[in-house]
């Protein structure tokens, strides 16, 4: 283990020093998600919390300018209320995980300030339904019935716009907050596809807001 924690950081770090000679910076991020689905039917979707977590690259030939392509597992879905009769509604969840890869040009408002705007492209991992998903009452009584569901099948890769705002500081640490604008429609359901095309209501697309904390490794 210790060999090969020392091969490790030999790598990392002659990868790393490669990277500052061409004037690209490596590092990682992590953060907060809060995602919902716009356009879903007949049902109030809630945002839902989730984490993302990847890899960045930095090029900023100049003072006021960078280019960020990054590697992300980012959390998606929405927290659903479905109403199934008077007072009655199911509430369940709807679990995406994506692979994102988001290319973002920064434009700095100084040294540090910077607007981050830029397309993301990303790929499904997973998608489950998890939660309540039927109602019964009989006379020996009431409740729900739920269950988790693997819905893959439904949902597809997305392609959204990024936009937002970022700070990137001299000691490497990069903080952001981001609006992922999702222009696809992911929904892959053709039974509900046939019923948005008749009632002419449009597609299912990804929102979610991104709060991130990372850091910058090579030269400053």
């Amino acid at each position: 283990m210790q060999k090969f924690t020392l091969v490790f950081g030999l790598l990392f770090s002659s990868t790393v020093a490669c990277w500052a000679q061409t004037g690209v910076q490596v590092g990682a991020k992590a953060g907060l998600n809060l995602a919902v689905l716009d356009g879903s039917i007949n049902q109030d979707t809630k945002f839902k919390p989730g984490f993302h977590f990847g890899g960045v690259l930095r090029w900023r030939p100049t003072a006021h300018f960078a280019l960020q392509p990054e590697l992300v597992y980012s959390q998606q879905g929405s927290n659903n209320e479905i109403p199934v009769g008077p007072g009655v509604a199911l509430e369940n969840k709807t679990k995406l995980s994506y692979l994102n890869i988001p290319v973002l040009a920064k434009i700095y408002l100084g040294n540090v300030v910077n607007l981050q705007v830029g397309p993301q492209f990303g790929l499904l991992l997973a998608a489950q339904r998890e939660g309540q998903v039927g109602y019964y009452a009989s006379s020996n009584g009431s409740g729900f019935r739920t269950e988790d569901v693997d819905v893959k099948d439904n949902y597809k890769g997305d392609v959204a716009l990024c936009a937002g705002l970022g700070a990137d500081l001299k000691n490497g640490l990069l903080l952001s907050a981001r609006l992922n604008y999702g222009v696809t429609d992911i929904n892959n359901d053709e039974s509900q596809k046939q019923l948005r095309d008749y009632l002419d209501i449009g597609g299912l697309h990804n929102r979610v807001v991104e709060f991130s904390v990372g850091y910058l490794f090579g030269s400053k």
